[in-house]
């Protein structure tokens, strides 16, 4: 699995969209791309797939901007991973992603059951990780930072 700077750009987009939850307003696609470091062009393009699938839904107009569909504690980090770029394991033999599919050489492929469970390891850890678990430890960790005088 490699992960992409795609992949990447729309995991911070959603956590920025997660940092900024409860106050319901729209964030601004400038805002996100200069907070998270993403360049402009290819936010917008990291946005409308992300829309498609219905994780964020944007708003118009000069208050305008983009939230997320449902709460961060409900969307996983594997869920946007899969929106931008597919399954987690991607094999030539089969291009739906399902193990279940039949490639010809499903009697003698010594190599589809490994693979079947590195998705399942991969999706473990992608599948379980929420963007409200992610807003938790970024808040912890900006506590840390906090110096009092």
């Amino acid at each position: 699995m490699k992960i992409s700077a795609r992949d990447e750009y729309a995991c911070s987009a959603v956590l920025e969209l997660a940092l900024n939850y409860d106050s319901e307003a729209p964030i601004r696609v400038q805002d996100i791309a200069q907070r998270q470091g993403i360049p402009m062009k290819f936010l917008f393009q990291i946005m409308q797939i992300l829309k498609r699938v219905d994780i964020v839904r944007s708003r118009r107009g000069t208050e305008g901007g983009y939230v997320l569909t449902r709460p961060p504690s409900q969307i996983t980090v594997g869920d946007v991973m899969r929106a931008m770029s597919g399954p987690f394991v991607q094999l030539s033999c089969l291009e739906s992603g399902n193990f279940a599919d039949n490639c010809g050489k499903q009697d003698i492929c010594q190599f589809k059951p490994i693979w079947a469970e590195v998705d399942r390891a991969i999706g473990s850890i992608l599948n379980n990780v929420t963007f409200e678990e992610l807003v938790r430890r970024s808040r912890i960790g900006q506590r840390q930072l906090m110096y009092h005088i």
